[in-house]
Protein backbone atom coordinates (compact mmCIF):
# COMPACT_ATOMS: atom_id res chain seq x y z
CA UNK A 1 0.00 0.00 0.00
CA UNK A 2 1.21 3.54 -1.22
CA UNK A 3 1.15 6.19 2.11
CA UNK A 4 2.10 9.76 2.59
CA UNK A 5 2.35 11.17 5.63
CA UNK A 6 2.00 14.89 5.81
CA UNK A 7 3.63 16.30 8.32
CA UNK A 8 6.31 13.93 9.27
CA UNK A 9 6.97 15.20 12.89
CA UNK A 10 7.56 12.77 15.94
CA UNK A 11 3.81 10.77 15.59
CA UNK A 12 4.15 10.52 11.70
CA UNK A 13 7.70 9.79 11.63
CA UNK A 14 6.93 6.59 14.07
CA UNK A 15 3.70 5.18 12.38
CA UNK A 16 5.42 5.76 8.78
CA UNK A 17 8.66 3.89 9.75
CA UNK A 18 6.91 1.13 10.94
CA UNK A 19 5.10 0.61 7.86
CA UNK A 20 7.73 1.00 5.71
CA UNK A 21 9.43 -1.43 7.68
CA UNK A 22 6.24 -3.45 7.13
CA UNK A 23 6.86 -3.19 3.53
CA UNK A 24 4.76 -0.39 2.88
CA UNK A 25 5.48 2.13 0.25
CA UNK A 26 5.75 4.79 2.92
CA UNK A 27 6.73 9.18 1.44
CA UNK A 28 7.20 11.30 4.45
CA UNK A 29 6.75 15.05 3.97
CA UNK A 30 8.43 17.05 6.72
CA UNK A 31 10.59 20.29 8.10
CA UNK A 32 14.07 20.17 5.86
CA UNK A 33 16.55 19.40 8.79
CA UNK A 34 14.44 15.97 9.62
CA UNK A 35 13.90 14.56 6.15
CA UNK A 36 17.65 15.38 5.55
CA UNK A 37 18.73 13.32 8.78
CA UNK A 38 16.47 10.34 7.32
CA UNK A 39 17.60 10.84 3.80
CA UNK A 40 21.57 10.54 4.84
CA UNK A 41 21.19 8.11 7.53
CA UNK A 42 17.81 6.46 7.87
CA UNK A 43 15.08 6.45 10.40
CA UNK A 44 15.94 5.34 14.01
CA UNK A 45 13.33 4.71 16.62
CA UNK A 46 13.93 3.21 19.81
CA UNK A 47 12.10 3.02 23.05
CA UNK A 48 9.15 0.43 24.60
CA UNK A 49 8.66 -0.83 20.83
CA UNK A 50 12.28 -2.14 20.35
CA UNK A 51 14.91 -0.63 18.02
CA UNK A 52 14.29 -0.48 14.32
CA UNK A 53 16.44 1.47 11.98
CA UNK A 54 14.20 1.94 8.54
CA UNK A 55 16.00 3.01 5.43
CA UNK A 56 13.38 2.17 2.55
CA UNK A 57 11.59 5.34 3.19
CA UNK A 58 10.94 8.59 0.54
CA UNK A 59 11.41 11.66 2.36
CA UNK A 60 10.33 14.70 0.58
CA UNK A 61 9.65 18.64 1.60
CA UNK A 62 6.60 18.80 -0.50
CA UNK A 63 4.06 17.26 -1.90
CA UNK A 64 5.14 19.00 -5.05
CA UNK A 65 7.54 16.16 -5.94
CA UNK A 66 5.36 13.34 -5.84
CA UNK A 67 4.36 12.41 -9.30
CA UNK A 68 1.25 9.41 -8.38
CA UNK A 69 -2.08 11.30 -9.30
CA UNK A 70 -3.62 9.36 -6.08
CA UNK A 71 -2.88 7.82 -2.93
CA UNK A 72 -4.79 5.61 -1.00
CA UNK A 73 -3.89 6.03 2.37
CA UNK A 74 -3.11 9.99 3.03
CA UNK A 75 -1.80 10.46 7.20
CA UNK A 76 -2.59 14.33 8.55
CA UNK A 77 0.53 14.73 11.26
CA UNK A 78 0.88 17.93 11.24
CA UNK A 79 -0.18 20.51 14.54
CA UNK A 80 -3.95 21.01 14.66
CA UNK A 81 -3.26 24.67 13.81
CA UNK A 82 -1.89 23.43 10.27
CA UNK A 83 -4.39 21.31 9.25
CA UNK A 84 -6.49 23.02 7.03
CA UNK A 85 -3.42 24.16 5.08
CA UNK A 86 -1.80 20.50 5.23
CA UNK A 87 -5.33 18.85 3.86
CA UNK A 88 -4.85 21.56 1.25
CA UNK A 89 -1.76 20.52 -0.12
CA UNK A 90 -2.45 17.03 -0.66
CA UNK A 91 -5.61 17.73 -2.52
CA UNK A 92 -4.08 17.23 -5.75
CA UNK A 93 -3.30 13.52 -4.42
CA UNK A 94 -7.02 12.44 -3.23
CA UNK A 95 -8.52 10.17 -5.71
CA UNK A 96 -11.82 8.46 -5.00
CA UNK A 97 -10.72 5.48 -3.23
CA UNK A 98 -7.94 7.65 -0.98
CA UNK A 99 -8.78 7.57 2.52
CA UNK A 100 -7.05 10.74 4.57
CA UNK A 101 -6.96 9.97 8.07
CA UNK A 102 -6.15 12.22 10.72
CA UNK A 103 -4.15 11.27 13.44
CA UNK A 104 -3.89 14.50 15.46
CA UNK A 105 -4.37 16.09 19.02
CA UNK A 106 -7.19 18.28 20.03
CA UNK A 107 -10.63 19.16 18.36
CA UNK A 108 -11.62 20.57 14.89
CA UNK A 109 -8.90 18.38 12.78
CA UNK A 110 -11.39 15.93 11.51
CA UNK A 111 -14.16 18.54 10.52
CA UNK A 112 -11.75 20.78 8.56
CA UNK A 113 -10.39 17.43 7.04
CA UNK A 114 -14.22 16.45 6.21
CA UNK A 115 -14.68 19.70 4.75
CA UNK A 116 -11.99 19.84 1.88
CA UNK A 117 -11.92 15.83 1.37
CA UNK A 118 -15.55 15.00 2.26
CA UNK A 119 -17.19 13.02 4.75
CA UNK A 120 -16.69 9.33 2.74
CA UNK A 121 -13.02 9.97 2.84
CA UNK A 122 -12.18 11.15 6.37
CA UNK A 123 -10.99 8.83 8.71
CA UNK A 124 -10.69 10.01 12.79
CA UNK A 125 -7.57 9.05 14.70
CA UNK A 126 -7.10 8.21 18.61
CA UNK A 127 -3.39 8.14 19.29
CA UNK A 128 -2.37 7.09 23.11
CA UNK A 129 1.36 6.76 22.57
CA UNK A 130 3.96 9.31 23.16
CA UNK A 131 7.02 9.86 20.56
CA UNK A 132 9.60 12.54 22.14
CA UNK A 133 12.82 13.92 20.12
CA UNK A 134 16.26 12.24 20.47
CA UNK A 135 17.53 14.00 17.72
CA UNK A 136 17.27 14.62 13.92
CA UNK A 137 16.09 11.22 12.66
CA UNK A 138 15.98 9.45 16.07
CA UNK A 139 12.48 9.11 17.85
CA UNK A 140 12.13 7.33 21.11
CA UNK A 141 9.22 5.88 21.60
CA UNK A 142 8.31 6.17 25.27
CA UNK A 143 4.78 5.64 25.98
CA UNK A 144 1.63 3.67 25.27
CA UNK A 145 -1.69 3.79 26.97
CA UNK A 146 -3.72 1.94 24.19
CA UNK A 147 -4.41 1.06 21.35
CA UNK A 148 -4.72 3.45 18.14
CA UNK A 149 -8.53 4.17 17.58
CA UNK A 150 -9.68 4.70 14.24
CA UNK A 151 -13.16 5.93 12.64
CA UNK A 152 -15.29 7.66 10.22
CA UNK A 153 -17.24 10.31 12.23
CA UNK A 154 -20.45 10.54 9.70
CA UNK A 155 -20.50 7.08 9.26
CA UNK A 156 -19.50 6.99 5.86
CA UNK A 157 -16.45 5.51 4.84
CA UNK A 158 -17.01 1.25 5.34
CA UNK A 159 -15.88 -0.05 8.56
CA UNK A 160 -14.62 -3.14 6.67
CA UNK A 161 -12.48 -0.11 4.94
CA UNK A 162 -11.09 1.09 8.23
CA UNK A 163 -10.56 -2.09 9.84
CA UNK A 164 -8.15 -3.16 6.76
CA UNK A 165 -5.59 0.05 7.97
CA UNK A 166 -6.49 -0.88 11.79
CA UNK A 167 -5.25 -4.36 10.78
CA UNK A 168 -1.70 -2.64 8.81
CA UNK A 169 -0.92 -0.57 11.65
CA UNK A 170 -1.61 -3.47 13.86
CA UNK A 171 0.53 -6.27 11.59
CA UNK A 172 3.21 -3.22 11.33
CA UNK A 173 3.43 -3.18 15.26
CA UNK A 174 1.27 -0.42 16.04
CA UNK A 175 -1.60 -1.67 18.40
CA UNK A 176 -5.00 -0.15 16.20
CA UNK A 177 -8.14 -0.87 15.90
CA UNK A 178 -11.52 0.17 14.23
CA UNK A 179 -14.47 1.57 16.13
CA UNK A 180 -18.16 3.08 15.17
CA UNK A 181 -17.70 5.53 18.14
CA UNK A 182 -14.34 7.70 16.97
CA UNK A 183 -16.09 10.92 18.40
CA UNK A 184 -16.02 9.44 21.87
CA UNK A 185 -12.45 8.14 21.55
CA UNK A 186 -11.15 11.63 19.82
CA UNK A 187 -13.20 14.02 22.84
CA UNK A 188 -11.81 11.12 25.34
CA UNK A 189 -7.96 12.24 24.26
CA UNK A 190 -8.89 15.71 24.21
CA UNK A 191 -9.89 15.17 28.14
CA UNK A 192 -6.95 13.26 28.25
CA UNK A 193 -5.31 16.34 26.79
CA UNK A 194 -6.36 19.10 28.56
CA UNK A 195 -5.74 17.11 32.15
CA UNK A 196 -1.97 17.10 31.27
CA UNK A 197 -0.79 19.13 28.57
CA UNK A 198 -0.77 22.65 29.62
CA UNK A 199 0.00 21.48 33.17
CA UNK A 200 3.12 19.57 31.51
CA UNK A 201 3.94 22.79 29.84
CA UNK A 202 3.79 25.56 32.51
CA UNK A 203 5.24 23.11 35.39
CA UNK A 204 8.02 21.45 33.19
CA UNK A 205 7.37 17.85 34.54
CA UNK A 206 6.13 14.65 33.14
CA UNK A 207 2.51 13.69 33.72
CA UNK A 208 3.25 11.58 36.54
CA UNK A 209 4.24 13.87 38.69
CA UNK A 210 1.12 15.48 38.03
CA UNK A 211 -1.04 13.36 39.73
CA UNK A 212 1.78 13.08 42.74
CA UNK A 213 0.17 16.83 44.20
CA UNK A 214 -2.76 17.99 45.92
CA UNK A 215 -2.78 21.29 44.29
CA UNK A 216 -2.58 19.94 40.53
CA UNK A 217 -4.72 16.81 41.19
CA UNK A 218 -7.54 19.75 42.34
CA UNK A 219 -7.06 21.78 38.53
CA UNK A 220 -7.22 18.18 36.83
CA UNK A 221 -10.00 17.20 38.64
CA UNK A 222 -11.82 20.80 37.72
CA UNK A 223 -10.89 20.49 33.99
CA UNK A 224 -12.58 16.73 33.88
CA UNK A 225 -15.62 18.53 35.56
CA UNK A 226 -15.87 20.96 32.97
CA UNK A 227 -15.08 19.05 30.14
CA UNK A 228 -17.80 16.46 31.26
CA UNK A 229 -20.11 19.20 31.41
CA UNK A 230 -19.71 20.56 27.82
CA UNK A 231 -19.63 16.78 26.09
CA UNK A 232 -22.81 16.06 27.61
CA UNK A 233 -24.40 19.30 26.45
CA UNK A 234 -23.26 18.93 23.09
CA UNK A 235 -24.30 15.14 23.52
CA UNK A 236 -20.73 13.51 23.23
CA UNK A 237 -20.08 9.80 25.22
CA UNK A 238 -17.28 9.97 26.68
CA UNK A 239 -17.82 6.73 27.77
CA UNK A 240 -18.12 6.92 31.56
CA UNK A 241 -21.13 7.47 33.89
CA UNK A 242 -19.59 10.99 35.79
CA UNK A 243 -16.51 12.93 36.06
CA UNK A 244 -15.68 10.59 39.49
CA UNK A 245 -15.60 7.71 37.14
CA UNK A 246 -13.14 9.05 35.04
CA UNK A 247 -11.12 10.59 37.76
CA UNK A 248 -10.78 6.56 39.39
CA UNK A 249 -9.85 5.24 35.80
CA UNK A 250 -7.39 8.51 34.88
CA UNK A 251 -5.33 8.63 38.32
CA UNK A 252 -5.30 4.85 38.98
CA UNK A 253 -4.34 3.68 35.09
CA UNK A 254 -4.08 6.29 32.64
CA UNK A 255 -1.32 8.71 34.50
CA UNK A 256 0.30 5.75 35.58
CA UNK A 257 0.81 4.31 32.08
CA UNK A 258 2.18 7.76 30.58
CA UNK A 259 4.17 8.94 33.89
CA UNK A 260 7.55 9.30 32.47
CA UNK A 261 6.33 11.05 29.76
CA UNK A 262 6.70 14.88 28.72
CA UNK A 263 4.22 16.57 26.31
CA UNK A 264 5.13 18.03 23.28
CA UNK A 265 3.34 21.39 24.27
CA UNK A 266 6.22 21.38 26.88
CA UNK A 267 9.01 20.96 23.88
CA UNK A 268 7.06 23.23 21.95
CA UNK A 269 7.31 26.28 24.77
CA UNK A 270 10.98 25.83 25.46
CA UNK A 271 12.06 25.67 21.73
CA UNK A 272 9.95 29.09 21.10
CA UNK A 273 7.05 27.32 19.21
CA UNK A 274 3.72 28.09 18.92
CA UNK A 275 1.55 25.52 21.10
CA UNK A 276 -1.71 23.49 20.11
CA UNK A 277 -3.12 25.03 23.00
CA UNK A 278 -6.39 26.64 20.88
CA UNK A 279 -7.05 23.47 19.78
CA UNK A 280 -7.24 21.43 22.90
CA UNK A 281 -8.06 23.46 26.44
CA UNK A 282 -8.53 26.36 24.06
CA UNK A 283 -11.39 24.13 22.34
CA UNK A 284 -13.06 23.58 25.17
CA UNK A 285 -13.06 27.48 26.17
CA UNK A 286 -14.94 27.95 22.95
CA UNK A 287 -17.30 25.58 22.74
CA UNK A 288 -17.93 26.03 26.03
CA UNK A 289 -18.97 29.91 25.25
CA UNK A 290 -20.92 28.94 22.26
CA UNK A 291 -23.17 26.32 24.47
CA UNK A 292 -23.43 28.68 28.00
CA UNK A 293 -20.92 26.41 29.57
CA UNK A 294 -19.06 27.92 32.10
CA UNK A 295 -15.09 26.84 31.93
CA UNK A 296 -12.63 28.87 34.27
CA UNK A 297 -9.95 25.88 34.83
CA UNK A 298 -9.47 25.57 30.87
CA UNK A 299 -9.85 29.57 30.29
CA UNK A 300 -6.96 29.61 33.10
CA UNK A 301 -4.64 27.51 31.52
CA UNK A 302 -5.91 28.39 28.08
CA UNK A 303 -4.14 31.80 28.77
CA UNK A 304 -1.23 31.33 30.89
CA UNK A 305 0.27 28.72 27.99
CA UNK A 306 -0.43 31.51 25.44
CA UNK A 307 1.95 33.73 28.03
CA UNK A 308 4.11 31.67 27.67
CA UNK A 309 3.64 31.29 24.35
CA UNK A 310 4.65 34.66 24.24
CA UNK A 311 7.56 35.14 26.98
CA UNK A 312 9.07 31.95 24.93
CA UNK A 313 9.19 33.78 21.44
CA UNK A 314 6.19 31.81 20.10
CA UNK A 315 4.34 33.17 17.52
Amino acid sequence: MKVLVMGAGAVGSVVGGFLAEAGHAVSLVGRERYMEAIRQHGLKIGGIWGEHHVSNLHTLLSVAEIEEKSIPLILITTKSFDTEEATSQVLPLVGGDTLVISLQNGLGNVETISRLVGDERTVGGRVMFGVELEREGHFLVTVCADRVMLGSPSARVPQERIAEVATAFTQAGIPAEATPHIQRFIWGKVLYNCCLNALSALLDTSYGELGEYPETREIIAAVISEVFALAQRRGVDLGFSSPAAYQEVFFNRLLPDTYSHHSSMLQDVKQGKKTEINAINGAVVRLGEEEGIATPANWLLTRLVQARERLSGGR
